[in-house]
C-alpha cells in the first residue's frame, strides 16, 4: 500500500534572500529540507537536514504553508509528496555542497518564481502562498 510522504523544507533567509538549493536526486532547485521519519518532531527533521545537507545549524521562526505534488524517482517510481514550508534562519556554521545539495543560490522571491526547474511542490505552494 502506498502512502504519501510528509516533508518539511527550510526558506532560510539572508539579507532579504532566500536560499535555493539543486537536488540532483530529483533534477530540480527546491528550498532544502527532507522527509519526516517516524516519531521525528518537524523542526528537529529540518535541523538534521540542514546539518546534514549544509553543514549548517538553523532557528526555525514560522511555518509558512504547504505544498503537494507527485514526482518520479528512480526509473518509473511515482512518489507523492506533502511538505511542510518553515522559515528559519543560519544560527552557526557555513553552507558546504553535498550529495544531496550539489549547486545552491540566493534569491529574491520573485527571481525564484521565474525559476526555471523548480520543485512541483514549491510551485504549488506558491500557486496559494505568499511570504
Amino acid at each position: 500500500m502506498e502512502k504519501p510522504i510528509v516533508g518539511a523544507a527550510a526558506f532560510i533567509k539572508k539579507s532579504g534572500k532566500i536560499l535555493l538549493t539543486y537536488d540532483p536526486k530529483f533534477e530540480f532547485w527546491r528550498v532544502p529540507g527532507g522527509k519526516i521519519e517516524y516519531g521525528e518532531r518537524v523542526e528537529d527533521t529540518l535541523k538534521r537536514e540542514m546539518k546534514e545537507e549544509l553543514s549548517v545549524d538553523i532557528f526555525v521562526d514560522r511555518f509558512l504553508g504547504f505544498g503537494q505534488d507527485e514526482v518520479v524517482i528512480w526509473k518509473e517510481e511515482k512518489i507523492c509528496r506533502v511538505i511542510l514550508y518553515f522559515e528559519c534562519h543560519i544560527v552557526s556554521g557555513e553552507i558546504k555542497k553535498s550529495d544531496e545539495v550539489t549547486d545552491f543560490n540566493w534569491l529574491t522571491i520573485e527571481e525564484i518564481k521565474k525559476y526555471n526547474n523548480l520543485e512541483p511542490a514549491m510551485m504549488d505552494y506558491y500557486k496559494t502562498h505568499t511570504h
